[in-house]
């Protein structure tokens, strides 16, 4: 089974702006749109984890992660979803509604549920490292210890000794 994964997207979640102000709101025939876009159906029936997220000036914000334990078109614009998308949407926040989706290469459709779980985690993590408003309230806690310079650093450049000891370990700058 694979376990080394890609990253797809982003792709543009259509939907309808309000008349008045920056309030969006995708609904089903904007969910059947996305899913009969090319992009979308190449991996409509994979499984892995997803981002919503919107796209503005300044890049990307991250407003929910998931996981798709049957397949992303069962799971990522669903009923529940759509709420924590929408709510966001509703709000007036700025941007372009997207959507990534981490998942196997190729013809590869299934990953491990443990492999899953312990992505949509470190996903979820980080999401809320970079957005504390995320949608997400569960697996939202990110561990209290670090390593100076190496394991969510303050800011900064870390010494020549954290730098070798993150090149030696393979560890980025998280």
């Amino acid at each position: 089974m694979p376990k080394d994964l890609i990253i797809h997207g982003p792709i543009e979640i259509p939907f309808r702006k309000q008349r008045n102000g920056n309030a969006k709101q995708i609904l089903n025939q904007h969910v059947a749109a996305f899913w009969a876009l090319a992009a979308a159906q190449a991996i409509a029936r994979k499984q892995g984890c997803y981002i919503f997220a919107l796209r503005a000036a300044k890049g990307f914000c991250p407003w929910y992660v998931g996981k798709a334990t049957r397949s992303f078109r069962q799971e990522a614009l669903g009923h529940y979803q759509l709420n924590h998308y929408n709510d966001v949407l509703f709000d007036g926040r700025k941007g372009t509604p997207v959507l990534f989706f981490v998942a196997p290469d190729g013809n590869r459709l299934v990953v491990p549920d443990a492999t899953c779980n312990a992505i949509e985690t470190f996903l979820i993590q980080s999401a809320y490292a970079e957005n504390p408003d995320i949608c997400n309230r569960q697996q939202t806690k990110i561990p209290d210890w670090t390593i100076k310079g190496v394991v969510r650093p303050d800011q900064g450049q870390p010494t020549k000794l954290e730098a070798s000891f993150r090149k030696m370990m393979g560890i980025g700058a998280t």
